[in-house]
């Protein structure tokens, strides 16, 4: 086989979440936006056959994306972090971080969709999560360092058809 170096893929993404007005796009990132699936497995065994694997069966697949937003905006806050809201008075604002104790953060599922900076107009190099909640944590250096992370990590959960990964146009339907 032929190595084809047109194939290699490499460089920043863009990530959004949500739809809409309410869409939070994420265009500014140190460290890379990372991707990641993680099955789950078990084996199966008998007595018969000793400690030899007679089968495996996948029993769970999950799908997250890592993205560390460096651009401190704190009227996104609330859109990517349960149990966070903005107040203002009609001047000011500020953000409320309230311990979110027993919310349920798949009611806030959204979809995701990544979008490489060099194909950003492309469908087929997206990756697109279907449903994702927000796992939000803040990272502020306060120093000459480091530069002020919102670390946020956006979890897939079965859309309807059970997909929780779409690598590709997600508009593609088969036609067998």
């Amino acid at each position: 086989m032929a190595q084809n170096f047109d194939k290699i893929e490499l460089g920043p993404a863009i990530v959004e979440y949500g739809e809409g007005p309410s869409m939070v796009v994420f265009e500014t990132t140190i460290g890379g936006v990372n991707f990641t699936t993680e099955t789950t497995y078990r084996e199966q065994k008998t007595d018969q056959t000793g400690e030899t694997v007679v089968t495996k069966r996948i029993t769970g697949r999950n799908c997250s994306v890592e993205v560390p937003f460096a651009e401190y905006e704190l009227s996104v806050i609330p859109k990517i972090m349960t149990a966070a809201e903005v107040v203002t008075d009609g001047t000011d604002s500020k953000v409320v971080i309230k311990t979110g104790v027993g919310m349920n953060l798949i009611d806030n599922a959204k979809k995701a969709v990544i979008k490489p900076h060099a194909k950003k107009n492309d469908p087929n190099y997206w990756v697109t999560l279907p449903l994702a909640y927000s796992e939000t944590d803040l990272n502020y250096a306060y120093d000459n360092d480091n530069e002020r992370i919102t670390k946020v990590t956006l979890r897939s959960v079965p859309d309807e058809d059970n997909v929780v990964a779409i690598l590709g146009d997600e508009k593609i339907k088969s036609t067998e």
